[in-house]
């Protein structure tokens, strides 16, 4: 018998249909020579320090580095599954394994932990596929590979594993203690936050510069060899009296016929980019629902850095078209025309584990009233670039045109469609036409100029799609033309992870989600500040990433790299061992100067209610007043940080709507700090006095 284990039960189910295992047994399918069963993820995990030694359940530097020899035990929540698993893996009836998970580094870590862990030491192959319908499974089961092929990708993602935990884990714990507060240190993520933190600190130290702009009433602007732009009204405003009712002349009027490609294919980062933009989705939702059209066998294998497909693809595009005819009213044009089957979507080299994002040949035969509206979005994103990178490039003609008058030249580009072509799937993204029709030697009256004052914008405040960008091209940042050239291929991270780092920076505190902008907390922003630059750089997490490529590539040991790292991780320990580290907690904001010593007053809440006090309090002073104070609660007042703050600054402040219990009504009042007074316990307090400006209380 042939024991297949899949990643998930849904796939299992598609796979046991597909080969002839449809009799459910004990949870399992079987039938036709195989038994198909699944993991459900990982199912174990590498041991936690304390797990290895009782000492490292308190985080003291000194034992630090830990470095254990790796061991791994069940995850809890999947004891169940991995009980299931193991006595089907070495029954006597199973002669061989089929490994059925994901393809790619993760599927292939996730069934070789078992199968290690287990201690199995039946032969197995691997499946290896990028969909799930019958045709990709049919033909992935006439092709299985050998284990061998794949055991380098594997020592690959172990050592990932591997060098995480002892990154992760001792930096977490060195700099928790020197910053005393939590502080999780990631080989990726805290690139990713210094990236954010960089951003924020360049917009928070840019300083906005006006300059101005003088455009007839054609659009067109002045220009200059020196720039395009005056640096002041005035040098503005003496162009414009110089040409204001001139004769403008078209000097030139060059006209050229244009295209512009159609857009590639989706992979899993350019999808999440697309749908955080457009539909306000962030990288971890787009992969859910993406991961749920995957196991519906609507779209194919979701985790893809590629946007390409393979050669044996090009075969099956026309058909997968005419199935969409229900979808795009469009699809049928496209037929008709014929389908742009180039470079720009069949390209073997630029396929690694898995091809770009398509619908499947089921698309034909979808209910879409089974999907959430999560699921339509996406699916019809998909379909959309689906019809669009096989439509014909988009055609134009831009016209770049020169005026002169009185000696000042004006300069404007228009635009005018040939052909729709791509964009014709894009009703938002059609170019604006021209209202320009003028030829070289025309002249007119420049009747009205317009001054448009501007000013220098600092960078923009990274988005979630901007920074999934940055991560896929972090090459663009990396100085090291080696690190660069390699980064360029596989960007910051993974497709599959990208989501994830983003979401646990927000968890830690680091950044928050204001909106589509992603914003460094002070908390994030002390951290960067505080870590060298081995910790916190895009150059290291590249370097790591490179030599893990190397150990799939086999061109170095998995064992080189994780003593390389060691030394890394000696090494910053015995540096920041030396160094004065300050708390990462944000500065308490000051409401003002206390009245009584002149020392900063702060504000904390204690059990729901705010209190006000003196840095310098109990010591030497006794400044400490509280929301709930006495003389504004009995006029239906409470003591405000906005009251304290002008009370602070002015010594009074006017408060309207004051109760009186004699009369019923209703005052307005200055207060202002009083007489103090003096409990029965000798203990000193803050007295508040009333002003009247003498006017009738309001009923």
């Amino acid at each position: 018998m042939k024991l297949v284990v899949a990643e998930k039960p849904s796939v299992a189910r598609d796979i046991a249909a597909v080969i002839g295992a449809d009799e459910s047994v004990n949870g399992v399918m079987r039938g036709n020579g195989y038994i198909v069963t699944s993991a459900r993820g990982h199912l174990v995990r590498l041991k936690e320090p304390e797990e290895y030694d009782t000492k490292y359940e308190s985080w003291s530097i000194a034992d630090l580095p830990i470095i254990p020899d790796f061991e791994f035990v069940p995850i809890k929540s999947a004891e169940d599954v991995l009980n299931r698993l193991t006595p089907l893996m070495n029954s006597e009836d199973v002669d061989e394994i089929i490994c059925a998970t994901d393809a790619g580094r993760e599927g292939e870590c996730i069934f070789r932990y078992i199968y290690d862990y287990i201690g199995c030491k039946k032969p197995f192959s691997r499946l290896w596929i990028s969909s799930l319908t019958p045709e990709s499974i049919k033909n992935g089961f006439d092709n299985l590979l050998p284990a061998a092929d794949k055991k380098n990708m594997f020592l690959a993602g172990i050592t990932r594993n591997k060098i995480d935990w002892l990154w992760g884990i001792n930096l977490t714990r060195l700099y928790t203690k020197h910053f005393k507060a939590t502080c999780p240190i990631g080989r990726v993520q805290t690139a990713v936050v210094n990236m954010i933190v960089q951003r924020d600190n360049d917009i928070d130290s840019f300083t906005k510069k006006p300059y101005f702009k003088l455009r007839l009433d054609n659009g067109a602007e002045w220009f200059s060899e020196n720039g395009d732009y005056f640096t002041t009204h005035a040098e503005a405003e003496q162009v414009k009296v110089k040409c204001e009712n001139k004769p403008c002349k078209v000097v030139s009027a060059d006209t050229k016929d244009k295209k512009d490609n159609r857009p590639l294919l989706y992979s899993l980062t350019s999808l999440q980019v697309d749908a955080n933009e457009k539909l306000g989705f962030s990288a971890a939702t787009t992969l859910t629902v993406m991961q749920s059209l995957y196991e519906k066998k609507l779209l194919t294998y979701p985790r893809t850095d590629s946007n390409y497909l393979t050669e044996d693809m090009a075969a099956i595009l026309s058909d997968r078209v005419a199935m969409l005819r229900d979808f795009n009213d469009n699809a049928d044009e496209l037929l008709t025309i014929g389908l742009n089957i180039d470079s720009r979507v069949i390209n073997n080299d630029k396929v690694s584990d898995h091809h770009a994002i398509i619908p499947t040949e089921n698309i034909g035969t979808c209910d879409t009233s089974d999907l959430s509206a999560d699921e339509k979005a996406i699916l019809d994103m998909v379909i959309t670039r689906f019809l669009a990178a096989l439509a014909p490039q988009y055609e134009y003609t831009e016209t770049e045109y020169v005026f002169e008058v009185s000696g000042e030249k004006f300069h404007c580009k228009t635009k005018k469609t040939v052909n729709l072509g791509w964009k014709k799937f894009y009703a938002d993204n059609t170019a604006a036409q021209t209202s320009i029709s003028l030829s070289e030697g025309d002249e007119f009256t420049a009747s009205s100029l317009e001054i448009v004052e501007c000013e220098t914008e600092p960078p923009k405040r990274f988005t979630e799609s901007a920074l999934l960008k940055a991560m896929e091209n972090i090459d663009r940042r990396i100085e090291d033309k080696e690190l660069s050239e390699y980064v360029a291929e596989r960007g910051l991270g993974t497709p599959a992870t990208r989501a994830s780092t983003i979401e646990n920076m927000i968890i830690r505190g680091y950044v928050d989600r204001k909106g589509k902008q992603l914003v460094s907390t002070d908390k994030g922003k002390n951290l960067i500040a505080q870590l060298p630059d081995e910790v916190k750089s895009i150059e290291m997490t590249a370097a790591m990433e490179q030599q893990l490529a190397a150990i799939e590539n086999g061109t170095v040991s998995a064992n080189e790299v994780i003593s390389g790292i060691i030394g890394k991780i000696n090494a910053i320990i015995e540096a920041e061992n030396g160094k004065k580290h300050i708390s990462l907690a944000p500065a308490k904001p000051s409401l003002g100067k206390c009245p009584k010593c002149g020392g900063n007053v702060y504000k904390f809440v204690k059990d729901g209610n705010a209190v006000y006090y003196c840095e310098n309090a109990p010591k030497t002073c006794y400044f400490r007043l509280y929301e709930d104070d006495f003389f504004f609660t009995s006029k239906k007042k409470k003591l405000t940080e906005s009251v304290i703050t002008t009370l602070l600054a002015r010594g009074k402040v006017k408060i309207s709507g004051l109760y009186s219990e004699k009369k019923g009504t209703t005052y307005d009042a200055v207060i202002k700090f009083g007489k103090d007074w003096t409990d029965k316990n000798n203990n000193k307090h803050i007295g508040f006095d009333m002003e009247f400006d003498n006017k009738k209380p309001k009923k």
